[in-house]
């Protein structure tokens, strides 16, 4: 059975080449607050607009680790307080996983992370090493 084709596409294949991708900040969203989220999304890109910090495509169905639709903020440590600041003010209701990118996705998104809001319930199995 061959896999549908997604009408997405996550950060790491949208990026431009050389983006200092160091942190990463995931944006969930359920169903009933989806508008929510829309709208924060294009706040963000309006935002940061000119920056080094990339809003990617809204992701509307779960996606390796994260069991719900999301979407990603992608930035570097020097943008780390304005990015989380504004994040913190304007994502309402909306739960936020920050975290850095290490290489080792296990570690970001457990020690190396932060919550904004109540935290998600992760499939941390798709990171363990067996």
């Amino acid at each position: 059975m061959q896999k549908a084709e997604r009408s997405f596409k996550v950060n790491s294949q949208l990026l431009p080449a050389g983006f200092p991708r160091e942190f990463d900040a995931h944006i969930y969203f359920s169903e009933d607050n989806r508008s929510v989220a829309q709208v924060l999304h294009e706040a963000a890109i309006q935002e940061f607009a000119g920056q080094k910090v990339f809003v990617g495509q809204i992701i509307p169905e779960p996606i390796g680790p994260h069991p719900v639709p999301m979407f990603e903020i992608n930035f570097p440590k020097e943008l780390f307080t304005d990015v989380v600041l504004w994040l913190l003010k304007a994502r309402g209701d909306l739960s936020v996983l920050v975290h850095e990118l290490t290489g080792d996705d296990l570690y970001d998104h457990t020690q190396a992370a932060m919550w904004l809001g109540e935290a998600v319930a992760l499939d941390f199995e798709r990171f363990k090493k067996g």
